[in-house]
């Protein structure tokens, strides 16, 4: 699934195919499968891979980037767990638009969708 994005100084496709797998490519997004390793590798929480990544994220992109990448994932990972605590449901809005991209990363399959 391709999306065009028209953002802050960009204006390109992305992909939402990488987000199954850094192995799927970059997904159109500078370091795209490097980021990928790192959401990977604090997932899996692998202590040896999270730092081999580390370093390659520093070394690849800078430490800016390191820190940016895991700032939005601890982000994404707070307002999950908010939304699951308190049994926010997806807002009717959002349910049609959202249905392509929730199936293509798996949402619908997590145990807090129950």
């Amino acid at each position: 699934m391709l999306l065009g994005l028209s953002g802050m100084n960009q204006d390109s496709q992305i992909s939402f195919e990488a987000i199954d797998s850094s192995q799927a490519g970059d997904g159109g997004v500078e370091n795209g499968a490097l980021l990928s390793r790192l959401c990977e590798a604090m997932f899996y929480e692998d202590a040896d891979d999270l730092a081999s990544v580390r370093d390659d994220v520093i070394e690849i992109a800078g430490a800016e980037v390191l820190v940016d990448a895991v700032a939005v994932s601890a982000n994404f990972y707070m307002m999950t767990r908010i939304a699951d605590g308190t049994g926010t449901p997806l807002d009717a809005g959002t349910v049609e638009p959202s249905a392509e991209i929730r199936e293509l990363v798996g949402v619908n399959n997590f145990t807090s969708r129950r």
